[in-house]
């Protein structure tokens, strides 16, 4: 009998690691607010994931075109995983497929391309102060915090007409190194609208807010409409190793989903798309050579580098496995 037994448990044993394993299959019905960023992140366990199921797609060309009732199907059979739309009947079309892809597996080739949530192209990291076609210099209805519906006066340097749409830039952040000045963070506040014009006072209308502005709000006359941001990743070899200087999003630290802010940029040879490791370095001594010593790199994070002045960098946190503080190290391929 106990021979017997062992050999069904062998033989059971046998069976399960010889069937092939079933891929795992979730399936989710859209509903009003969804988007795809979330929808990655409640089922795949990071935001990061939806923009890599665009890469190198040809089918849909706004990831955010999903509908209340489409079905979206997560297919995840070991390192490989697709997502599947399936339009809801009452709007038809075509169903479409999607293949996630690494950033490492985007990087090594020339031929993919990943697109980034829109509310990041709607952060301006700038060397100088900006100063745009004019500022804000008075809200119509009183107070400081300007939002939607709002009538705002604008001392412009800009020939404004009247119907012409405007763009509302607000500062958030000056970004220090150490006690030294790295540049200003900008983000775009909302849209107005020119009602009026006398000599160079504007008065416009507030049409749509992302956030509410203040009184000395920068504005412009020509920034181009809100949309994802492509990128080419790649992953360069570093001369140096720049560090994370500042960062937002984030109180203590960063992690997914904040913006840093590297000590390098053009003229160290980082460009957009830029795929950069985060690590912490140890220094080991050798106890028998007292001069000898070696540094190990523990990986961190990712960041993937959004915008690049010459002397430094904005990047994007898509994996953390910590909080990344002020003075991390990052690096290319090594």
């Amino acid at each position: 009998m106990k021979k017997l037994t062992v050999f069904l448990m062998g033989l059971f044993i046998f069976l399960t690691l010889a069937m092939p394993s079933r891929a795992e299959e979730i399936t989710h019905t859209v509903v009003p607010g969804d988007t795809l960023w979330d929808i990655s992140m409640k089922y795949l366990n990071t935001p990061w994931k939806w923009p890599l199921v665009w890469a190198n797609n040809q089918d849909i060309t706004n990831p955010h075109l999903i509908y209340p009732n489409d079905i979206v199907v997560i297919t995840k059979d070991g390192a490989k995983t697709v997502i599947k739309i399936i339009p809801s009947p009452e709007r038809g079309g075509a169903e479409s497929q999607m293949t996630i892809y690494t950033p490492e597996e985007t990087a090594a080739s020339k031929e993919k391309s990943i697109m980034v949530a829109p509310q990041y192209s709607t952060f301006i990291y700038t060397p100088n102060l900006l100063s745009g076609s004019g500022k804000i210099f008075k809200k119509m209805e009183g107070g400081e915090l300007i939002s939607q519906n709002d009538h705002i006066m604008i001392r412009t340097t800009s020939d404004l007409k009247p119907g012409q749409m405007i763009t509302l830039v607000s500062r958030i952040q000056d970004i220090m190194s150490g006690s030294k000045r790295a540049g200003y963070l900008y983000k775009i506040a909302a849209t107005a609208k020119v009602e009026e014009v006398q000599q160079n006072i504007v008065k416009a209308v507030v049409t749509y807010s992302l956030q509410e502005a203040r009184i000395d709000t920068v504005i412009f006359d020509d920034i181009p409409p809100i949309k994802p941001v492509s990128l080419s990743l790649s992953e360069p070899t570093l001369n140096t190793q720049p560090s994370i200087i500042d960062y937002y999003g984030g109180i203590q630290g960063s992690s997914v989903r904040d913006l840093v802010f590297l000590n390098a940029g053009k003229n160290q040879g980082i460009e957009k798309g830029a795929l950069l490791s985060v690590v912490e370095k140890t220094q080991v001594k050798d106890a028998g050579a007292q001069s000898q010593s070696v540094v190990f790199h523990q990986y961190i994070g990712m960041i993937v580098v959004l915008q690049t002045l010459d002397e430094a960098s904005m990047g994007l946190v898509v994996d953390s496995k910590e909080l990344i503080e002020k003075g991390a190290v990052l690096i290319g391929k090594e």
